[in-house]
């Protein structure tokens, strides 16, 4: 057996909440430049309305998407996430095509009510996935934009290429001279469909002296609303 010395290592995070099971994959065991350029490309356009608070996605077409079904085919449709925010206005999705790698949308999304603090602080996530009567909806690729990049009353076109690992680092900060490390990271996630719930901060120490692993939990932010009045009764369990 090998004893540990030295003094304790403390360790936060930041993690996403989302439903059981969910796979985190880092960049270097997938892969991230392999896999961005099989999942195929999204044009689409973004403007912000200023004087009527609203934020107008078109949806354009796709070219290249991945084969899904067994047909070597897919039935794509796209869907669009303003993070942070889980309640369901924040979620917006287009018709489902069938049968087609390059289907063609041209169906505009709109966001109404969004204000100029919103555009600052939110980012948009749109995913392209695969629909299936008899099963789990597929998720084939996104892509995010920070809307506070987006200038007001002013269209701005994309053509890029879905990705399937967002990276969503932070930078951290060191610890002490006696061997405290502490930091703040904000997980890679491999995003399926798969829908946020919120972050919980926690921290993890191992304890030499005590011989055991010391779980704290902080806080959390942006839980989704579970009960009617729009609000949660939160617990943590290990």
């Amino acid at each position: 057996m090998h004893t540990v010395s030295g003094p304790p290592f403390r360790l936060s995070a930041h993690w996403h909440l989302c439903p059981e099971p969910y796979p985190l994959l880092l960049p270097s065991a997938l892969g991230v430049s392999s896999l961005t350029s099989t999942l195929g490309a999204l044009e689409f356009s973004l403007l912000y309305d200023q004087d009527n608070s609203s934020l107008h996605c078109t949806i354009i077409k796709a070219k290249g998407l991945k084969p899904m079904d067994s047909n070597g085919l897919a039935d794509p449709y796209v869907k669009l996430h303003l993070l942070p925010g889980a309640s369901k206005s924040n979620k917006l999705r287009t018709k489902t095509l069938r049968n087609t790698r390059n289907p063609v949308w041209n169906e505009t999304l709109v966001y109404h009510g969004i204000t100029d603090e919103d555009m600052q602080r939110k980012t948009l996530r749109i995913s392209v996935c695969d629909e299936d009567k008899f099963g789990h909806n597929e998720f084939i690729g996104e892509t995010r934009f920070s809307l506070k990049k987006l200038k007001p009353n002013q269209r701005k076109n994309f053509n890029i290429c879905l990705e399937r690992v967002i990276p969503m680092k932070r930078a951290g900060t060191t610890g002490s001279a006696r061997g405290m490390a502490l930091y703040e990271e904000e997980q890679v996630e491999r995003i399926g469909d798969i829908e946020e719930r919120g972050k919980i901060l926690v921290s993890l120490m191992y304890s030499t002296q005590q011989g055991g692993l010391i779980v704290g939990i902080i806080r959390c932010v942006h839980l989704a609303a579970m009960d009617a009045n729009g609000y949660s009764d939160p617990f943590v369990k290990l």
